[in-house]
């Protein structure tokens, strides 16, 4: 087994898990006190973050605005998907916002200049099947 499965597995759980019980809080809370206490589950990862890291971070400016860049991507794509979930079914938020691996391998071909291969677009085609598929 590659050394990558098993981490990948274990979140592959947890954000489905993620998935339903945001929706069961934005429906009891709305989305904005749904997500300021969602960012408290991050004080755990924060700390053994800072552990890992010994509180070392190398200066490398291009990695640093990459790290903010994805920080910031990350924190504004909650905000919206938490609103998207507020409003709509967690069975239709869910798989389309899941979609994003589409983004990046596109925005990976574009800007990272990685390939895209007959079989990486046959595998866009079939994410968007499936979840046009879930959504039915």
């Amino acid at each position: 087994m590659t050394s990558w499965l098993p981490p990948a597995l274990v979140s592959l759980g947890l954000w489905g898990l993620w998935g339903v019980l945001a929706k069961a809080a934005t429906r009891d809370l709305g989305p904005t006190a749904a997500y300021l206490l969602g960012i408290i589950g991050y004080l755990p990862i924060l700390s053994i973050l800072l552990y890992e890291s010994g509180g070392r971070i190398p200066w490398l400016p291009w990695g640093w605005a990459a790290a903010v860049g994805a920080g910031l991507s990350t924190g504004f794509g909650l905000y919206f998907f938490f609103r998207a979930l507020h409003s709509g079914a967690a069975s239709l938020v869910v798989p389309l916002t899941s979609l994003y691996p589409v983004v990046t391998v596109i925005l990976g071909w574009l800007f990272l200049w990685e390939s895209l291969t007959p079989l990486r677009l046959t595998g866009i085609f079939l994410a968007l099947a499936a979840v046009w598929l879930l959504s039915e």
